[in-house]
């Protein structure tokens, strides 16, 4: 299990807060780490979160864009 950045738990503070502190580290993509945040089962959530990490850089997709992205790790 991979350790999980405090850039990506800043982040996603509002999700942790609400759910609980769940990720899963899919690997890379364009350069970049990628994180997922795992909901509950419980919960009944649209689209999944995931967030980009290239340095001390992070960017959290969400929508289609993180569908593309989830999706490019199916493929492999």
């Amino acid at each position: 299990m991979a350790k999980i950045p405090q850039i990506v738990k800043d982040a996603a503070s509002y999700l942790i807060e609400l759910y609980g502190d769940n990720f899963d580290y899919l690997g890379k993509y364009e350069e970049a780490d990628v994180y997922k945040y795992h909901f509950p089962d419980e919960i009944c959530t649209g689209f999944p979160v995931v967030y980009l990490v290239k340095g001390n850089n992070i960017e959290e997709i969400g929508g289609f864009s993180a569908l593309d992205i989830l999706e490019s790790f199916c493929l492999e």
